[in-house]
This record gives C-alpha cells, structure tokens and sequence, in this order.
C-alpha cells in the first residue's frame, strides 16, 4: 500500500462517524475531496514547527497571517499548532488536516505552498478569538497552465500594482502571470542595447477618452509613459516566484509594433518615423522581415531571456496586417529567396527565425493563434484566443496549447447589463459564463486533449484606466476561472456562487480588492408569453424589488401562476414607450437600475434563427431580437445578436396571416470593432414556410440606414417573413480589420403595419 494511503486511511479514521462528507468546501478553487468534523479548532495565536517545510512557505503565511487577520505567527517546535510533513508519493498534491492541530501533508514545497493558502481561507474570526472548522483536505490541480494576463502597454501599472495582482492570483492558485510588455501604445521594458526603445517608444503624447466608436473621437493631450528597469523586472519575477507564480513576458511581433517602431523607423518597410499612437486598433506598419529586423528582434529577445527564466517566451503573433509586406521589396525578396507563396508564410518565416533562436537558448515559443498560419513551427505552443478552432488544430498537430477564448476568458468584456458598468471594449461575459468553461474541446480525442495545457483569461486595458478597476474587472470572474482550470471535480454554480457569497466577498474585504458588485444588482429575465412577453427582475440572492414609474395598462397584475413574479407586457400594435422600470438592488446596495422597454407589434413573436448567433454573443437568443429593449452604444454584446457569417437568414413568425407593410431592423455600426453593417437584404413571404415568395422590394434591398435602423417597405398578407442578409463578404483592405470576416451584429425587430 501506498504510504500516502496509509495517512490517509489513518487520518479518515480519526475523523469517526459524525464527519460529513460531500458538503460545500469553504476554499475555492474547490478541493478534490473535502469532509468536516463538527468540532472547531480555537486558537488566539498561531506557533508554526519550521521542519519539513521551505522558509518562503513561513515567511510568506506569517506575513499573510498578519496582514488579512492580525495573527502573529510564532515560530515553535514540535508541539506547534502547525505542522508540516512529507508525503513522497503524493505528486504536486497536497493533504490538509484540521484536527487538534493543523497538518499540511506534502510531496515538495510548491504542495505544501498550496496547503497554505488554502489555510488562509479557513480561518474565523469571532469575539473570542479565532478558529478553524476541524476538516480533512485533499488537493490537486486538474491543469498544469492555470493563467491570467496582464496588457501593461495601453495602461501602465507600476511595480506595488504588479505585485498586488500577483497576490491575488496566489490566493486563488494560479501559477502563469503573462505580462503583455509591449504594444502598438507603449513599450514598457528596458532593453540596454536599444535605449530609444523606452526613451520614445515608452511615451505617448496622449491617449484617446472615452470609446473607439465615438464620433468625433476625443484626446486628452495629457503625455502618457512608463516602464520598467531591468532590476525591477527582476524583482517582479523573483516576487512571482516566491509565490509559485511563473512570470510569462510577451514581446509583440511582426504586429503591434508601432511603439518600438516610433523608435526604431529603420525595422519598419518604409522607413518612415510615425510616433506612438494615442488610438486603440490595429495598424498596418508591422516590423520589416529583412534579416536586419530579424537580428533586432533576437537581440532584443536575448536581454529578455536573461530577466525571465520561464519555459515559454511568448512572442505575439497576433493580428498583424500583410499590407506593407506587400508593396515591400525586402519583404518580396525575402519571399523570393526562401520559396514563400505568400505574406502568410512570411509571417511562419519570421516566426520560425525567432523559434529557432529561442530553441539554440533552451527555451520554447508560444503565440497567438494567428501563428498557425502559414505553418507552425514545430517546436512552438498555440495561445487560442479566437474561439477554440487554433487550438484544436494545433493540438491536433501535436503543439501543445493554452485555451484563452474570447467567449469566456476576455476580462476586459462588459459582465453585466447595468447601465453603471463603466466602459468596456464590448462583448459580455458574466460570472456564469465564465463558470461553464472547459479547456479541453469536446471534438479532441483523448490522446490530443493531453496537449492542453490549460487555460488563462486576459486583461487588455485599453478601458482599464488604473488599478482599481482592474481589480473589479478581473474579480470575481478570476474566482470562477480558477474553479474550472483547479478544480478535477468542479462543483455546480449554485453551490460555488454560495460559498461565494458566504465567505469570499467578506475574504475580498479583508485584503483590500476591489471587487465588482455586478451580480448583486438585479438582472430582468425575459420570456416569451402569448401576447407579449413576461418580465422578471431577479437578484443574486432571490426575487429584486421593483417599481414602475407610472402604471399604464400595458402591464398587467402580476402573474402568478408558478409562484415566479413576472409581469406581463401586451404586444402593441404601435410602437411606443413603455413606463420605466426600476429595479432595486438587494439590501447591502442602494443604487437602483432603471430599464427602457419600448412596445411593438414584433414583441415576443417566435423567431427561427436558421443562422445561429456566435457563441460570445448570443444572450437570450431570438428573443433579445423582439424583447423591447434596444441595443445601446457604446455597444454591449448582451443587447445585440452578433454573427460572423457571410450570410445570416432566420425566419419571423407572425403566428397568424397579417397585412405587412415593411419591416425595421436595428443594425449596429462599430467599424473599429469589426462590426460593420451588411452589404443588402433580402425579404421573402410564406404562409406554410415551405414555398416562399420575394416581396416587392427588387431581389435585394441595399441598406438605407436612419439613426442606426434599416427600414424596408413592402407590401404582403403572410404569417412568415423569412429574412436573409448579406455581409460584406472580407473587410477590404485599407479598413479597420482589413482582410478579416466583418461581424454583423442586430437588435430589436419591428413589424410595420399598415394604418
């Protein structure tokens, strides 16, 4: 038998019959295995026994200890309350046993760490001291890559924030801090042998306020810089390490690299000195892939490796624009002379160039998913951040991959509808989506899902302003990402927004973080009903209160029929507002939400999505097309239906043969995010949703938009409306995501009538 075993059959034992088993663990991530005596442990102070266990280990609980509960630590000997032991066969593993004492069982120092931590979680504070549910713990992590990342080009944070957003992330397990280092905004590390790179490249003469798709955009004129030393860099990484955090730098290449061309202008294919930009997006001038770019690049690289001992050195990769490549007769000859097809190659190419120095220097690339085209070098690892397809190719191919889809993992996404949440780049992801994310793709096999490394969210900080609200952007969707990348067997989100709410906002508390309230708002939850629609409005610990405004017949009494307190909104033949909803927050909150609904003829009506909606942007389905609320800008992907898809069709079902006179359908037009409205639309009428008849609008409507609505006049009597819409096929080049799919995205649905 094996001897981790033997204790843990022994320490089992010693719990007896009244232990419970398969109850909410206290700690998050979540335990494997978590049983609780009913005793607690009291104590006024702590005594620590420093054998068996690394002094970093004791030093760092003794400086936890004191900072979230006022706890000395005193360091003791055998009879110490805390104990440390070996467990030689337990792997990365640790065991943890409350009982008369408090013994964390481990195979190395990173599993004892990580008993620790989990001990900061237990404690409770009362009138009378301090104390610990009597429990037996036993841990392990379900994925080796457990990440989050850090953009500190668009927003600089300095040393004490790094250091901070570091300690969070050990309170929660995770153990891979990417640091996004440099960008297109500002180049924020030292590189000795080319000062200008922070000199110049480091500074800004301001930064765009407010959205991207403002019009007119607005500057601040207000020099924006910052970066950091060499030393200081090692003090960081040295500080991660302390924590078991590995410290992952990303150098931006052949893409984003304006700032260091702002320096450099000679790596660049025109030559031309362009400053640092002020405005987010992406830009055509990308380094030059000439060899003397190339050996820029390594050499820049070198002084890289010797500040970050990591294993991996991620190099960008991402969203990098062949239009300079094109008209470059360097990049051409370069091309020529290595046999490349084309500027996808090219990019592999240079790619490779920078594979191949990191590989002679023991150490390994990874990159974006955009890497993989052209062809991956085959030593190199795959970041899939745009949806999962990168990474089931790579790993397919045998590359080993981190999954960080956009769908789930962009922090820096709205995560909730409330109108107090402060600017984002759009999209949404609340809590709950988060909580649904699984690294390993359902299509992978079993042999090429041990290529998945795991998973990491990022933190772009184009609208990340400072530190505090990073912090409330980045918690507590961190706290449900560590369940899925920790946890091997990953409780409901019931019983995780539970322990939540019960223990790790109050933890939130005692270490200063600012935390984002958003779930404690009350969210409306929209249904269809015959007629209309049902409105509730629902808080994160039950039923919100609510008021109108002033009560008009559009709603009804409340419905009651299930015991769930909808109210009932009429479909109206006109279209007009309906009275203002204000939902109140729960009773630890004061500021209430207020909702616009506007009535139609559409409202609630079954739609049939023959073209399913993206995925990151698919909240409620049909129904967000029919639900009396209209998408707003700056633009949130909870209020639109966004698509990617050359063609988008779905069917309107009127649910009995009406006399139409058109139709008005909200597009949004967002060109710095990709959204871009369609090329043309085209209508067709049925009455068995089998023969379809054109209207009499021509074959195709081209879109004449008023105040971001495309109305089309026609004149049928139908029960359905089948709605088919063309994009614009591929971005030309030259335009905000020139060469890329366009996004379209759509709202609210109106039937016209006639009068």
């Amino acid at each position: 038998m094996k001897i981790s075993n033997v204790i843990f059959i022994i320490t089992l034992a010693s719990f007896g019959l009244i232990a419970q088993e398969n109850i909410s663990s206290p700690i998050l991530p979540s335990p494997s295995f978590y049983m609780e005596d009913s005793e607690m442990l009291s104590f006024n102070q702590l005594t620590i026994d420093t054998n068996n266990v690394n002094q970093n280990t004791v030093n760092f609980l003794s400086k936890e200890l004191k900072k979230i509960w006022g706890i000395e630590l005193i360091q003791g000997g055998a009879n110490s309350l805390i104990q440390f032991q070996i467990d030689p066969i337990k792997g990365n593993g640790y065991t943890l046993e409350i009982k008369d004492k408090i013994t964390v069982f481990g195979v190395n120092d990173e599993a004892q760490f990580h008993g620790a931590v989990s001990l900061l979680q237990l404690i409770e504070q009362n009138s009378n001291g301090y104390s610990i549910q009597e429990a037996l713990v036993k841990d392990e992590a379900k994925f080796e890559w457990r990440g989050l990342h850090l953009d500190v080009s668009r927003h600089f944070f300095t040393v004490e924030e790094v250091k901070r957003f570091i300690d969070a992330m050990t309170y929660y397990k995770f153990n891979k801090f990417h640091w996004h280092l440099t960008d297109d905004q500002g180049w924020r590390i030292e590189i000795k042998r080319y000062p200008k790179l922070t000199s110049i490249g480091g500074q800004r003469e301001g930064t765009m306020v407010g959205h991207y798709s403002d019009s007119p955009r607005i500057f601040d004129s207000i020099p924006y810089s910052g970066f950091y030393t060499q030393e200081e860099i090692r003090d960081v990484v040295r500080y991660a390490k302390s924590r078991f955090i590995e410290v992952v730098p990303e150098i931006e290449l052949p893409g984003h690299s304006r700032a260091a061309l702002a320096a450099y202008p000679e790596y660049s294919c025109t030559g031309n000195k362009n400053p640092v930009p002020q405005i987010w997006g992406i830009f055509d001038d990308i380094y030059c892939s000439k060899d003397e770019t190339i050996e820029f690049m390594q050499n820049i690289l070198a002084e890289v490796l010797e500040l970050f001992p990591s294993e991996y050195i991620h190099i960008g990769g991402d969203e990098a624009p062949k239009t300079m490549w094109k008209g470059c007769n360097n990049c051409q000859r370069v091309m020529k002379e290595n046999g490349l097809e084309n500027e996808q190659e090219l990019q592999s190419y240079f790619i490779g160039k920078m594979d191949k120095f990191l590989t002679a220097n023991g150490r390994k690339l990874i990159g974006w998913d955009e890497i993989l085209e052209g062809g991956l070098s085959p030593n190199a690892a795959v970041m899939s951040w745009r949806g999962e397809k990168g990474g089931i190719a790579a790993a397919q191919q045998g590359h080993y991959v981190v999954m960080t889809p956009t769908t789930y993992c962009y922090f820096d996404y709205y995560q909730s509808t409330h109108a107090m949440e402060p600017i984002a780049i759009g999209g949404y992801l609340p809590l709950e989506k988060v909580y649904k994310f699984d690294p390993i793709p359902k299509s992978l096999t079993a042999k090429e899902a041990k290529f998945i490394m795991g998973g990491q969210a990022n933190l772009w900080t184009e609208y990340i302003l400072d530190y505090s609200q990073l912090e409330y952007m980045t918690y507590p969707r961190a706290v449900a990402l560590s369940q899925c990348l920790w946890s091997i067997n990953k409780p409901s989100y019931e019983s995780f927004l539970s322990v939540y709410l019960e223990r790790h906002e109050s933890f939130f508390r005692k270490i200063q973080l600012n935390f984002a309230k958003s779930i404690h708002y009350p969210a409306v939850s929209i249904k269809r009903s015959p007629g209309g629609i049902k409105v509730k409005f629902e808080g994160v610990k039950g039923d919100a209160p609510f008021k109108i405004d002033t009560y008009k017949e559009e709603f009804s009494d409340k419905l009651n029929p299930d015991q769930e307190q909808f109210y009932f909104l009429k479909r109206s033949q006109l279209t007009k507002p309906l009275p203002q909803i204000f939902a109140l927050n729960s009773k630890d909150f004061d500021k209430a939400i207020k909702y616009n609904f506007v009535n139609h003829s559409a409202l609630g009506i079954n739609i049939d999505l023959i073209t399913p909606p993206h995925p990151k942007y698919n909240n409620n389905g049909s129904l967000n097309l029919v639900d009396g609320i209209f998408g707003s800008t700056p633009w949130k992907g909870s209020e639109w239906l966004g698509f990617q898809d050359s063609t988008v069709s779905f069917i309107l079902d009127l649910e009995k043969k009406q006399d139409i006179q058109g139709i008005s359908i909200g597009f949004l037009k967002q060109n710095g995010s990709w959204i871009y409205l369609p090329k043309s639309m085209t209508m067709l009428t049925s009455n068995d949703k089998v023969n379809w008849v054109k209207t009499n609008n021509n074959d195709s409507v081209k879109l004449q938009m008023k105040e971001g609505r495309c109305i089309t006049d026609f004149s049928a009597n139908t029960q359905y409306i089948k709605v088919v819409i063309q994009s614009i096929g591929i971005i030309p080049e030259g335009n905000e995501g020139g060469g890329h799919k366009p996004w379209t995205f759509i709202d609210e649905i109106q039937i016209i009538k006639g009068e």
